[in-house]
């Protein structure tokens, strides 16, 4: 899936917004992936790389709400 509309290669806000609205998106499934691993035991004996890999997402959510916003107030 292409970002880039125009024909000359340059991300617009509505672009970056597209962007970072989906990097959010992905960011959540993945998080409630970890969170189902943990709470249920799977995870096991990894259970400490699981909440680390929670931990980069919930900074993933948060990097993403961020750069959404800027660029909306942008538009």
């Amino acid at each position: 899936m292409s970002f880039i509309k125009k024909t000359d290669g340059k991300f617009t806000n509505e672009d970056k917004v597209k962007m970072f609205q989906q990097m959010g998106s992905v960011g959540a499934v993945i998080a409630l992936v970890f969170v189902i691993l943990i709470e249920t035991g799977i995870a096991g004996e990894h259970a400490d790389l699981a909440e680390m890999g929670l931990t980069a997402m919930i900074v993933v959510l948060a990097v993403s709400l961020i750069g959404s916003m800027y660029f909306k107030r942008k538009l």
